[in-house]
């Protein structure tokens, strides 16, 4: 029989790390209206109780599955494809190893080390900004960026630091693969047993990472930013509402 469901304390953790990408549907408002009664009292809840709503919020943010209808399978096919170039087990696999290996978080890293960490940045720690971003693009020829905006990404990137903690935008690439094994799962790339057992190669370099989930925001928030070129409103208020509402699975277990 398929696993579709978190198990472990451990799996529900990490599967939590994928929690905006849900909430980006409104969610919380819906999970709040069934067990808003008993959480929103601000109290410990004793052990069976809080097993309820665990199964309540588990079957929002601890599914594989998402809560998807089959029909969208060839969806997640198409979006897979679009913007992970993952297109079957082998991809995806090694996209998920490039990911726990490096992720973006080595580039934002190499790139933050390249400039002073407060003050004006110089000519010369620009242009090695700027060599560094452009170093693994494969057309970096066509990079259209103006040295003044090689400049605000700098200036930025060394704002970010004081948000940031010895972990870098390491939420942002956590996020990202919960993401992508849950839709590898739904596209029919890992079978469930594949999708537990990678979900599970992420605790070694998640565990006690973070202090709070406000933390691991930061992170993702910034991490995000750093690949999209701009701010995303729409995550941010999902990160918000997690970190708020509570029937958040953020309000049950730590980062």
């Amino acid at each position: 029989m398929e696993r579709l469901s978190a198990e472990t304390e451990l799996e529900k953790k990490i599967m939590c790390y994928g929690a905006m990408y849900l909430e980006e549907g409104h969610i919380l408002d819906g999970l709040f209206e069934i067990i808003g009664e008993v959480v929103g009292e601000g109290e410990e809840l004793d052990p069976e109780i809080r097993d309820e709503v665990m199964n309540e919020v588990g079957e929002i943010f601890f599914r594989m599955d998402m809560n998807f209808p089959p029909e969208v399978k060839d969806d997640c096919i198409s979006l897979l494809a679009d913007m992970w170039q993952v297109s079957d087990k082998a991809t995806t696999l090694s996209t998920l190893e490039k990911i726990r290996s490096e992720g973006h978080r080595t580039k934002f890293n190499v790139l933050k080390d390249s400039i002073p960490s407060e003050g004006k940045i110089d000519v010369l720690s620009l242009e090695k900004f700027k060599q560094i971003f452009i170093f693994d693009m494969v057309n970096s020829e066509e990079v259209k960026m103006l040295d003044s905006e090689f400049k605000k990404l700098a200036e930025w990137i060394q704002r970010s630091q004081k948000y940031l903690s010895a972990s870098g935008i390491l939420a942002w690439d956590l996020a990202r693969a919960v993401q992508l094994i849950r839709m590898s799962y739904v596209a029919g790339f890992l079978n469930d047993n594949e999708a537990w057992a990678e979900i599970l190669k992420l605790a070694p370099i998640s565990v006690d990472k973070f202090d709070s989930w406000m933390a691991f925001s930061h992170s993702f928030l910034i991490g995000q930013t750093f690949w999209a070129g701009q701010e995303m409103p729409e995550v941010k208020q999902a990160c918000e509402r997690l970190l708020g509402n509570p029937a958040s699975p953020w309000q049950f277990y730590a980062p």
